[in-house]
């Protein structure tokens, strides 16, 4: 069946289209028919879900569910699940729509609607809040000259100018719209109208240009107003439907004191606007200024009304009732405003809270009841008061069109609109002190106007065909086929089309996060760690202890420093500055709170909640600086501690608890639980610390004494050995095949995460102090990215500090332990941790491979899923696997079929390419040779951060060269004319390299010896109190 389809693009709700309509709904039910007839499932469930994605209106979420259930191989059909996404979207699933869109870009790069998925992302993201990387998706679309997209490019550089505008960059934001505005002879009206506004909108809230001279700074913004009235009468010119232009008209003429024009265009928007709460609190405003101040109340309860969130709304009623002289309705109306804002919002308003709460608490509490009553009503009464017929009406038709609407919807705004402002309030009452002299107001971003994308009508032409599932022919694979059975097979599949991206998962299947184990039988979520305590040098090179380390998620060892002789004083902050005073160091600050909790302070919100996501900000210094730095922040809080040792509590309204720490004389804080102070002023209290991190220990000139002292480790514990597999990459990776040091305070935390690629680590206390650790197993690792994707953070990219209560909930078993000066901690590969210091210590890791079967196969999944998610991969795995062909003997037969599946993947790739370049461009594609150099790093496509091996698209991108992937490259230039092609390896050297790698049979010896090792092993039990 062949239905030319455009995916939600399309609506069959007009009258001319009802037979056509009609015409679906029977198509529909002879398909659900046939479904529950027929074994042939995959065929009907596409054709069923395709018709039903024609129309909103009868299509549904279960079509889906249901295709799912016939356990068809819909999961690898980019077209089905390019149509769940906005299906998923249309409902406001904005996490399963991104999920579903990264799937039919991984399983087709070359997706005939791929710039509409890059689109559809970048609108989501937006409406989430990750502008970054909304900006990354707009400007893929944008730059995509090849395949077919819902928007024209001026409007998608519209989008971008506006993400612009959300992150700051204003400057960008105007240059773009300026450069549009020079297209006026293909520019439509409407599109016109809103890149006028923008800029109109641009001129008014952005900074004066030349605010050097101080005296003209007033006649300069005065300027800088008049331009934006002027922008946004073209605008208005351009668009006169556009209420959010006569909205932003408004607050020009309103700045100028211009009150009549200001009321007349604050009506137009009332008439043109949905439900604003920022006309209704400008109008507000307006009549606070001509003293009616019972009208300019009506006005922010209707603004209230719309939004009860309008922090700027409340603030202003509150300032209004203060000026009234009715200071605890101000009070109310203020501590309204700041509820779940950042304390940064507003310090000034903040401070009138405090000063009202203080010259209240003076009154006596009879007095208060007894004071006459003030001008206007009060509070509660305010919003008993008849709305205003215009608000009455249009909340009477946003109800009726909220009840029949059933369009895709693309995007929300995410962002702030633009807030009302007043001037200083006249003196209150003699009673209070004068509130704040400086006008509490703030500039604000404008509101996200949307794009809608689902009533494009496109060409025939341009529909979406079935084009190619991406099915690995896996079970055509075996480890015996040569270089030349490969080629053979590449002669007879030649195509026209570039390669798709292949696959390194042996079984091709899409990666997922693994589902929630479910559990036989009661499960210990509070295990024990396992530990091993060694006594002698040969428990600690015995294979035993390798072993046991690799059967565990996360694994404890004592006594190695010890048997060893390990000095780690050369790891000591002292040593550290004696030896390189001026090396780098990366500084976290952060507040420091109790190990358990995680509150999240920049909420107004009082009591604090207990939240997943991590606060910190970077910065840098010197390790001379941080030495000293961990010296003050020792002796401050020994001082503290002296000076409040005979206090037990702060105040104790909210029954919060933090920790104060005792000095210990080994470096360890003992805690002691106080009860934090739930008034504004006891959140500057809370300590701030900063923890020194990635201090990078690879040059082997400046650290030789630290980096020799390393390899008297164990081998598979070592920075560099035979059998590690990331000493074959063939150049540094900070902090992966370098050491790596820390430097910490108490308090101090590593957030949540996995290793990178999955790969194992090592980590070293060096003491004094000692941390404490949380681990879940690897297998656990999908329901954590469930839980941060419900709490709002990124599980690859994001700071995630887990509540603990919400792991056990989820039935996830924690380990938790106490990591003191000497021990070693063995992380396995893909186990889950987060630390926190609880003295004054300094720690040291990097990351291990070993040569085993499931650090492979671990490491290559994450590489896929990385690649799914459009993460960089920091370990290239296809160049490290041809490295490791070259290097090392594998006698483990699954590590060599695994190892040798991903050599035929990539020749495959690589032969493909050189066959497209070939067939398609001729000697029209120069590819010209360029060898390796020594310690040259892998290559990733600036694009799409994909790792890119051998063969190189090279282009220009702001006067520097970069590479790009062929996908990418085409999409850059589709005749590849200003592209430069490169390759690394020649073919043959590839050949020879997947030719000569054969599983290597050790020799058979007649005599067995075994020699058994002891090893004192015991089990931690998981800490509750530290």
């Amino acid at each position: 069946m062949c239905i030319s389809l455009l995916y939600g693009l399309i609506h069959l709700d007009k009258q001319e289209e009802i037979q056509r309509r009609q015409f679906l709904q029977m198509a529909i039910q002879f398909y659900e028919e046939k479904i529950r007839n027929t074994k042939d499932s995959l065929e009907i469930a596409q054709g069923r879900t395709k018709l039903m994605l024609s129309c909103y209106k009868i299509c549904s979420l279960s079509a889906y569910q249901t295709a799912y259930a016939l356990e068809t191989k819909l999961n690898q059909n980019p077209e089905f699940l390019f149509g769940l996404g906005i299906v998923y979207h249309h409902y406001g699933l904005d996490n399963p729509a991104i999920r579903a869109y990264q799937q039919v870009l991984y399983l087709d790069s070359q997706f005939v609607r791929r710039s509409d998925v890059h689109l559809r992302l970048g609108l989501i993201y937006k409406q989430l809040g990750d502008y970054s990387t909304s900006l990354k998706h707009f400007q893929r679309a944008l730059g995509d000259s090849t395949s077919t997209c819902s928007l024209t490019r001026p409007e998608l550089s519209y989008l971008i100018g506006f993400v612009y505008e959300q992150q700051g960059h204003l400057t960008e934001a105007e240059n773009l719209y300026e450069k549009l505005l020079q297209q006026h002879d293909t520019l439509p009206t409407k599109l016109k109208g809103k890149i006028l506004r923008q800029l109109g909108w641009l001129y008014f809230y952005g900074p004066i240009a030349n605010n050097f001279n101080t005296e003209n700074i007033s006649i300069e913004r005065e300027n800088q107003i008049k331009e934006a009235i002027r922008k946004l009468e073209q605008a208005c010119e351009c668009d006169p439907t556009c209420g959010i232009t006569y909205y932003y008209l408004g607050r020009c003429y309103a700045a100028l004191r211009k009150h009549t024009e200001a009321f007349y265009t604050y009506r137009n928007c009332v008439d043109k606007l949905d439900q604003n709460a920022d006309i209704w609190c400008s109008i507000g405003v307006l009549y606070q200024h001509q003293n009616q101040t019972m009208d300019a109340l009506q006005a922010f309860v209707c603004a209230i009304q719309i939004d009860n969130k309008h922090a700027t709304a409340w603030m202003d009623l509150g300032i209004l009732y203060e000026t009234s002289g009715q200071a605890q309705d101000a009070l109310f109306c203020y501590k309204k405003a700041i509820l779940d804002k950042d304390e940064s919002w507003n310090p000034e308003l903040i401070n009138r809270i405090n000063q009202l709460q203080s010259c209240l608490a003076q009154i006596p509490e009879g007095a208060i009841g007894k004071q006459p009553r003030g001008p206007l009503p009060k509070v509660e009464e305010a919003f008993t008061l008849p709305i205003p017929v215009e608000l009455t009406a249009k909340q009477q038709q946003i109800a009726t069109a909220s009840s029949t609407n059933t369009s895709l919807p693309t995007s929300g705004s995410n962002s702030e609109t633009p807030s009302a402002s007043l001037p200083p309030p006249p003196p209150p009452p003699p009673l209070l002190p004068p509130p704040p002299t400086s006008t509490l107001t703030f500039n604000s971003k404008p509101p996200i106007d949307v794009i809608r994308i689902d009533k494009r009508l496109l060409t025939s032409d341009q529909s979406l065909k079935s084009k190619r599932i991406k099915i690995e022919p896996i079970l055509s694979f075996t480890s015996t086929t040569s270089s030349n059975d490969l080629q053979k097979i590449i002669k007879h599949s030649s195509s026209p089309l570039p390669p798709l991206p292949v696959s390194y998962l042996p079984d091709g299947h899409v990666p997922t996060p693994p589902q929630a184990l479910k559990a036989t039988t009661s499960l210990d979520l509070n295990p024990s760690t396992p530990s091993v305590i060694l006594e002698t040098r040969r428990e600690a090179t015995s294979t035993q202890l390798q072993q046991y380390c690799l059967s565990q998620p996360i694994c404890i060892v004592r006594g190695l420093s010890n048997v060893l002789k390990l000095d780690l004083g050369l790891f000591s902050t002292k040593t550290l500055v004696e030896s390189q005073p001026d090396h780098p160091i990366e500084v976290r600050s952060q507040r420091q709170q109790a190990i358990d909790e995680n509150f999240d302070f920049t909420s107004m919100t009082i009591p604090f909640k207990n939240v997943w996501k991590y606060q910190s900000t970077r910065s840098y210094t010197t390790i001379a600086k941080y030495a000293q730095y961990q010296a003050y922040s020792y002796h401050d809080m020994v001082k503290d501690e002296l000076n409040d040792i005979n206090i037990s509590s702060l105040n104790t309204n909210s029954g919060l608890t933090t920790n104060s720490n005792m000095i210990m004389t080994n470096g360890t804080s003992k805690k002691i639980t106080n009860k934090l102070s739930t008034n504004n002023s006891s959140i500057s209290a809370i300590r701030t610390i900063k923890s020194g991190t990635n201090v990078d220990l690879s040059d082997e000139r400046k650290w030789a004494a630290q980096l020799s002292e390393l390899t008297k480790l164990p081998l598979f514990m070592r920075v560099v050995s035979a059998g590690n597999l990331l000493s074959h990459v063939g150049y540094t990776i900070l902090g992966m095949n370098s050491v790596q040091l820390y430097m910490k305070v108490p308090g101090s935390r590593a957030p949540g995460h996995q290793e990178n690629n999955c790969f194992c680590a090592i980590n070293i206390n060096i003491g004094p102090g000692d941390c404490e650790w949380f681990a879940v197993a690897n297998e656990y690792w999908g329901v954590i990215y469930t839980l941060c994707e419900k709490n709002g953070v990124d599980f690859l990219t994001g700071s995630w500090w887990p509540i603990l209560d919400d792991l056990y909930d989820a039935q996830v078993p924690v380990y938790r332990f106490v990591q003191k000066p000497g021990d070693l901690v063995f992380i396995n590969s893909g186990c889950i941790y987060w630390l926190q210091s609880i003295g004054w210590c300094n720690n040291i890791s990097w990351n291990v491979g070993p040569l085993i079967y499931s650090q492979y196969y671990a490491a290559i999944e994450r590489y896929e899923w990385n690649r799914l998610c459009t993460c960089k991969s920091i370990v290239p795995m296809v160049h490290l696997t041809w490295n490791i062909a070259r290097n090392i003997r594998i006698n483990d037969r699954p590590l060599f079929e695994l190892i040798k599946f991903i050599l035929h993947q990539s020749l495959k790739y690589i032969q493909l390419t050189l066959s497209y370049l070939e067939q398609q461009f001729g000697r029209g594609v120069d590819v010209r040779k360029q060898l390796r150099t020594l310690h040259e790093p892998a290559h990733y496509c600036i694009t799409c951060d994909c790792e890119v091996f051998n063969i190189l698209f090279i282009t220009e991108l702001d006067r520097k060269h970069v590479v790009r992937c062929v996908d990418c490259a085409l999409q850059y230039d589709k005749q590849l004319e200003n592209v430069v092609v490169l390759y690394q390896y020649t073919l043959e050297d590839l050949k020879t390299v997947y030719d000569q790698f054969q599983l290597y049979l050790l020799p058979t010896l007649n005599t067995t010896t075994t020699t058994t090792t002891g090893l004192t092993t015991t089990t931690t039990r998981s800490i509750t109190n530290t």
